[in-house]
């Protein structure tokens, strides 16, 4: 085999095995964060407002309804610091960080070290009259970190 060969044999192997983790980290977050969602709200047809294309492409395939206020939503999922008018609804953040700057934000969903994680915070679920439903009770948490 051929040195030019190889490497292009290589290179192809190489982008065959991203495009499918890439595949699979997509079907990760979509799960995830439905699941979010649906124990959020307890509804069947959501409304959602978001301030990321990324999430709108991977949600595309479920059975929400993206609405361009946050007024019309059920609930937000930011990952921006930008948003304004989104303070009477539950909000999910894509930044661990935004929970500080969203105080009516619930919930986290971000990566960390290659690993999806997931935080509620009881105090803000609580004063919302959220109930996530004991498939979330291993990420409960009392306070921001």
């Amino acid at each position: 085999m051929s040195t030019p060969f190889r490497l292009v044999f290589f290179l192809n192997c190489l982008f065959l095995i991203t495009t499918s983790l890439a595949s699979d980290v997509v079907k990760i977050e979509n799960k995830i964060i439905m699941n979010m969602i649906q124990s959020l709200t307890h509804n069947t047809n959501i409304s959602i407002y978001t301030d990321s294309k990324r999430l709108q492409k991977i949600l595309t395939d479920n059975i929400v309804n993206f609405v361009p206020v946050c007024s019309d939503a059920d609930v937000a999922i930011l990952e921006t610091k930008h948003v304004k008018n989104c303070n009477k609804l539950p909000i999910i953040t894509l930044k661990y960080e935004l929970l500080k700057t969203y105080q009516n934000s619930v919930g986290s969903f971000f990566w960390q070290k290659g690993r999806p994680n997931i935080v509620f915070i009881a105090p803000r679920l609580k004063s919302q009259n959220i109930s996530v439903g004991s498939k979330f009770d291993a990420f409960v948490e009392e306070s921001i970190w």
